[in-house]
């Protein structure tokens, strides 16, 4: 997290592109289950896996701890599902994550959500 001050107003800015930024012992992932939804938490694996949680496939992730999950969490408050870490894939979130995906040069995970952006965007179409 970077804080950014201009004109006397200060705001907490989550890196998109974190090649830059100094290693870190956890990070933030951001999976898609396959119920459809994101999850986003914090890990120490690089596999971003933890025993007995339900099949996700994880798109992307960026250095992190628990403060930095909290802002996550934050930013995505009205798709949460109650107090889990499971969010439903709004199309905001599901851009920001195409964003961070294509950012990072993961390109499985950006054609699994550029799919899942066509779908919803001819499901509209089509309902017109």
């Amino acid at each position: 997290m970077t804080t950014i001050n201009m004109h006397g107003a200060t705001a907490d800015v989550l890196p998109l592109f974190t090649d830059t930024l100094p290693p870190r012992a956890t990070r933030i992932y951001f999976g898609l289950g396959v119920n459809g939804q994101c999850k986003i938490g914090i890990t120490k694996r690089k596999s971003g896996r933890r025993g007995g949680e339900m099949h996700f496939m994880e798109l992307c992730s960026v250095p992190g701890d628990r403060a930095d999950e909290a802002l996550y969490h934050a930013k995505y408050a009205k798709e949460r599902f109650g107090q889990t870490e499971w969010f439903r894939l709004s199309d905001r979130l599901l851009m920001d994550l195409l964003t961070m995906t294509i950012g990072q040069r993961r390109a499985q995970s950006t054609e699994v959500l550029k799919g899942l952006l066509y779908r919803r965007l001819q499901s509209r179409n089509d309902a017109a």
